[in-house]
């Protein structure tokens, strides 16, 4: 009996094309199930684990905001990130007709066209991120600096704060800022403790 072939999506189709290296994990859903589930369901780390919502501008143009999964948007950074004066989160039924992709599948990859892309800059700090693979039931895992190519994306700070998740690889760096810091204050004291003596 021959191998089932497997079928791609657009998403990937478009990353086979620019030869960038992606890995598949799939789950068994056959709804929607936000990303925590879908998470939990594929095993990749929740902060690393990254959803695709899109936004309209006052202009009317539409804009493709990736960040974790566990975080919102800041409405107001969002706008300032992409250069309007306001924008708002487009409504789930029209999803499918200005993404080309259906809820809970909706990848930043491979759109009906090609919208102005943010990813949440702490994306950065990992060495890959997951994002949908452009259908329910289906996860790709690439480096984030891919994502951003493969995606035309820009990186920007639009998440609300006081947030966990995405913010524990910026709260690593500030540790070793503090160290450091603290490791020269130490040093301060010591040689100003010799050269009193």
């Amino acid at each position: 009996m021959a191998k089932e072939k497997e079928i791609k999506t657009n998403a990937m189709r478009i990353l086979d094309r620019q030869k960038i290296k992606y890995e598949v994990l799939q789950y068994e859903c056959d709804e929607f199930i936000d990303g925590l589930h879908t998470a939990e369901k594929t095993g990749a780390p929740v902060e690393q684990s990254f959803k695709t919502l899109v936004a309209q501008g006052k202009s009317k143009q539409y804009y493709v905001l990736v960040l974790p999964i566990a975080e919102e948007v800041d409405l107001k950074k969002a706008a300032k990130a992409v250069g309007e004066k306001s924008i708002e989160m487009i409504h789930v039924k029209d999803i499918t007709a200005v993404s080309g992709y259906v809820r809970g599948g909706c990848s930043p990859i491979g759109m009906k066209k090609q919208y102005p892309t943010v990813i949440q800059e702490c994306a950065a700090n990992f060495d890959k991120v997951y994002v949908s693979g452009g259908r329910i039931g289906t996860t790709l895992c690439m480096a984030p600096e891919d994502l951003k190519k493969v995606s035309r994306a820009e990186y920007a700070d639009f998440r609300i704060k006081n947030r966990k998740n995405c913010m524990e690889a910026d709260q690593n760096e500030e540790k070793s800022s503090g160290l450091f810091l603290f490791t020269v204050m130490r040093l301060g004291n010591f040689f100003q403790k010799k050269i009193i003596k």
